[in-house]
């Protein structure tokens, strides 16, 4: 491995002779291979085009300064970023660095682990969103991170190439300790198809079903042994991200969908119709491009939410008079009754897929009305993620004390519903009293322990710290627990890319939950 300082040394000089024969044999571009029917030439590529340059951003410890303001340090000093919406693209300086380039492709994961490239937009016509040429998914170059600390700031580094005490970021490694080529992001949160195999696809509703730790094991393996669900890989490069191109540990700075948990009576009955009436002073509450239910029942995770319309996306309003708005939708005529509500839900799949750039949210106004894109993945459509390769035990030490144990499986061939045996215990969350149990909280700082972030100190707010909340309730109930990540479109503040819930069991599933599709679940420890 090379060294930050930049002097030319032994090592330094055998990656360049690397990288000059990575682009002779075929580095230069992207090659596809016909008989394989795969892009053929992914590691050369990656390979080729490192330029080792470290991309840094140092933040005050809590204890020293409480904002959740950074300072960009290194290669990454100077550097601009600008929030893209659907009709202004934002500045962006990071699109053509090749540690943080992204292009959008569909590709498989066969049994082992490893990613196989069928199709790269942009370059071919192979490409689809739809799933008519399979998944979605972000790729982008094997990424190194390194934290250094000291006693009033951590400092995050990031690279293209490994330095001297620099991490693979988690996935980059599979289990026998090779490679990967690229790493692999679901674009999207998680579909199912009609055998229960989780999808990332444009256009569809999220799928509840595949959102608890156990339906993240099962549903995943029908799909194949090198899947899983999200994994400590897939969260940890959402927040670097952030923190790195940002400069901020307040995911706000880009939106997500926490403030939009509206429901009303509908006012008119109509048969056959693609649109549904509601009183005018309602219509506001609900934005163009957004998901609803129409149903009798004002409970989501009930089938009379949606009895007369499932997740329909309102194309425009139409103003009736003066106290009748109708909400225009897509998709099969219906019929209502004023017995119905209409209910808002996660936004569908694709939301963010009209940015005219590779961050941002759809429109400027109402940040936390939207979901958002970060280095081409679609986050924060409303939705909690459960994370497949961590599993939490919740323990009571006292009637005033508890604590939550984090522990993680490095290879998701070996995830559990019933026990943390093959897991590694990487850390704890902070102890709660019975003051501060069963509730949200909110994170002061951070610990990195095997490639996850985790939330230190309960005493910060919704500008501070991390900005973000943790909710746990060891004192009030014990066992194992899922880690749910992000938040729900009706949670608020406490959302965001360091959010996370502790509380509720492995199988629990619930419509304000999902999934996401993960890549990088076969991994070396």
């Amino acid at each position: 491995m090379a060294n930050t300082q930049k002097v030319m040394t032994l090592e330094d000089t055998a990656k360049l002779i690397a990288k000059v024969h990575a682009n002779a044999s075929g580095g230069a571009r992207f090659e596809y291979d016909t008989a394989k029917g795969e892009y053929g030439n992914i590691a050369a590529y990656m390979a080729a085009h490192t330029d080792g340059k470290v991309y840094g951003v140092k933040f005050p410890k809590y204890t020293y300064s409480n904002t959740p303001t950074g300072v960009k340090t290194r290669d990454n000093a100077n550097l601009t970023v600008e929030i893209s919406t659907n009709d202004k693209a934002g500045r962006d300086d990071y699109t053509a660095l090749p540690a943080f380039r992204v292009w959008d492709v569909n590709a498989t994961v066969d049994d082992d682990g490893v990613p196989h490239v069928t199709a790269i937009d942009g370059l071919d016509s192979r490409f689809k969103r739809d799933g008519s040429n399979g998944d979605v998914y972000v790729m982008t170059c094997p990424g190194y991170y390194k934290l250094e600390s000291s006693g009033t700031h951590n400092e995050f580094l990031y690279s293209d190439t490994q330095y001297d005490g620099y991490t693979p970021l988690p996935g980059v490694l599979l289990p026998d300790g090779s490679k990967r080529p690229c790493l692999l992001f679901a674009k999207y949160a998680a579909s199912l198809d009609s055998q229960q195999r989780p999808l990332s696809i444009s256009g569809v509703e999220i799928d509840r079903e595949f959102g608890s730790q156990n339906r993240a094991i099962d549903y995943a393996l029908k799909k194949g042994k090198g899947y899983a669900g999200l994994c400590a890989g897939d969260a940890l490069y959402v927040q670097l991200m952030l923190m790195l191109k940002y400069a901020t540990k307040n995911s706000d700075v880009l939106g997500g969908f926490w403030n939009y948990n509206n429901q009303t009576a509908v006012t008119t009955a109509e048969t056959n119709a693609k649109r549904v009436v509601i009183a005018a002073s309602a219509a506001a509450n609900y934005d163009i491009g957004s998901t609803i239910n129409v149903g009798t029942d004002k409970e989501r995770n009930n089938a009379a939410n949606y009895s007369a319309a499932r997740a329909r996306t309102i194309l425009s309003k139409t103003s009736i008079d003066s106290t009748h708005t109708a909400l225009n939708i897509d998709g099969d005529p219906i019929t209502t009754t004023t017995a119905c509500f209409v209910s808002t839900m996660p936004w569908k799949t694709g939301a963010t897929d009209k940015l005219l750039g590779i961050d941002g949210r759809p429109a400027a106004a109402n940040p936390a009305r939207q979901p958002v894109r970060l280095q081409g993945i679609e986050l924060f459509n409303g939705i909690y993620e459960t994370e497949a390769d961590l599993i939490v035990n919740a323990v009571k030490d006292s009637d005033d004390a508890g604590r939550v144990e984090l522990y993680r499986v490095f290879d998701t061939a070996k995830a559990s519903k019933t026990s943390t045996s093959s897991y590694t215990k990487i850390g704890e969350y902070p102890a709660r009293t019975k003051a501060t149990d069963n509730s949200w909280r909110y994170a002061e700082d951070f610990s990195l322990s095997n490639g996850v972030l985790i939330p230190t100190g309960i005493g910060a707010n919704s500008t501070t710290g991390l900005c973000d909340g943790t909710y746990a309730n060891p004192i009030a109930s014990q066992g194992l627990r899922q880690v749910r990540r992000f938040g729900g479109l009706g949670s608020g503040d406490a959302c965001g890319a360091f959010a996370v819930i502790l509380s509720n069991g492995l199988a629990y599933r619930w419509w304000t939950v999902g999934g996401r599709l993960s890549a990088l679940g076969r991994t070396k420890a």
